[in-house]
């Protein structure tokens, strides 16, 4: 297979949405580009021949579409047809075959097809028009990349007047996606990747100001779950000079049942990259839900904070920030860069202070006991009489980074 011109990969079940792929595809070579079939279908036979057959898609699933066809589980088709074309996919992007990916589905087809568009790197062009794209819940479409999702708004039965747009529009979006942008990256010194919630974003916009001035790229994460896996696939796959940690919640989330656990390896992937650390207990006073129903039967007498409908939180108390603690000494001390512990004195979020609804001294002075008595003696701990989001805080963290790459360097030159 070769590629004369940019290229477009389309997705689809083509026993099911077969004329609208077709669409797709004379809409995208309209515009100049190449249109890449691939067929995820399993039952019916598709309209017209597509580039990459579900045979083939079947087989790098591991399978075969006989197979699957006399397996009579739709479920565990589907999975195998998802892993056929993820690998199909992946192929292609290695071998500079596609430039971009425009996937088309209903509940099954967006499932299936997601899994391909989850396995390309961020900044590579990805779309999926979605019949479920308006409802709750498509985050399992996304995972942690730079998918857009587009609403088909109308079932992707066939094609109409509204259909047409919306996939018309799809196709012009990936293409549009393709041309070349001149814009020349500025000079950075390197990169710092932080983490951040909105009780620590005082602090943390302070000290991206800080690090910006300097020079530094600052690149910041939502610590909410998806933000912290994505932040970790970031370092892994991008790299970092350094990491900054502003908010340790998903951790807290992971232990305690909470609905923004980032994973069980959260805190422990920079570690394990001997990228250096400056780790601060930010929000590491509550965990988070949903909405006040998401909160489990045994919390609900526990001091909750309605942040906003969406957003629920509960403050931990002393037992539960002790055991936090260990487990944060516990991950940081698997650790084979440098790690620094800056831990302010007067609070860790912006609800977590004198006169706050989670002000609670005697449950943060439990997970500093423990994290203390935890932590391996090579790693600093500071303790400072501040509290997360005072400005000297963030400028005695900027200190802290400025530290921290120095010390780098010089092992570096050594």
């Amino acid at each position: 297979m070769t590629k004369d011109r940019k290229t477009v990969a389309v997705l689809g079940t083509l026993d099911t949405k077969g004329e609208e792929v077709l669409y797709l595809k004379r809409v995208v070579e309209s515009l100049g580009k190449k249109a890449l079939v691939i067929d995820m279908g399993i039952l019916g036979d598709p309209p017209f021949t597509p580039d990459i057959g579900r045979d083939e898609v079947a087989k790098k699933g591991g399978s075969s579409i006989e197979t699957l066809t006399r397996l009579g589980d739709e479920g565990k088709a589907a999975q195998v047809m998802a892993e056929g074309v993820k690998n199909i996919v992946k192929e292609l992007f290695e071998k500079g075959l596609i430039d971009g990916v425009l996937a088309i589905g209903g509940g099954q087809g967006s499932s299936m097809s997601s899994k391909a568009l989850q396995a390309l790197p961020l900044g590579f062009p990805k779309i999926l028009v979605s019949t479920k794209a308006a409802q709750a819940g498509i985050s399992s479409y996304v995972g942690t990349r730079d998918v857009m999702v587009m609403p088909s708004v109308a079932d992707i039965v066939g094609l109409n007047r509204l259909t047409r747009k919306v996939l018309r529009n799809a196709a012009k979006a990936i293409c549009g996606m393709l041309e070349e942008l001149e814009e020349k990256e500025p000079e950075k010194r390197g990169t710092i990747v932080m983490t951040m919630l909105g009780t620590t974003t005082t602090c943390g916009l302070s000290l991206k100001r800080l690090l910006e001035g300097e020079g530094f790229e600052v690149v910041v994460f939502h610590a909410i779950g998806i933000g912290g896996r994505a932040m970790e696939e970031f370092i892994r796959e991008e790299g970092a000079d350094l990491v900054v940690e502003l908010a340790i919640n998903e951790v807290g989330n992971e232990l305690f049942g909470g609905l923004a656990s980032a994973g069980p390896e959260r805190l422990e992937v920079a570690g394990s990259l001997g990228i250096p650390q400056i780790v601060t207990p930010g929000n590491a006073d509550f965990i988070n839900f949903l909405s006040p129903d998401t909160v489990p039967e045994r919390y609900r007498k526990r001091k909750l904070h309605i942040h906003n409908p969406q957003a629920t939180t509960m403050r931990l108390n002393a037992q539960e920030m002790e055991i936090l603690g260990r487990k944060i000494a516990e991950k940081l001390n698997r650790s084979k860069g440098k790690v620094t512990v800056v831990v302010p004195l007067k609070g860790f979020s912006s609800w977590d202070r004198k006169g706050g609804i989670f002000y609670d001294p005697e449950a943060d002075r439990a997970f500093l006991k423990a994290l203390e008595e935890g932590l391996k003696k090579e790693i600093e701990l500071k303790k400072v009489d501040l509290h997360i989001n005072d400005p000297a805080f963030s400028g005695l963290l900027f200190k802290e980074v400025l530290k921290a790459l120095k010390e780098k360097e010089g092992e570096v030159g050594r």
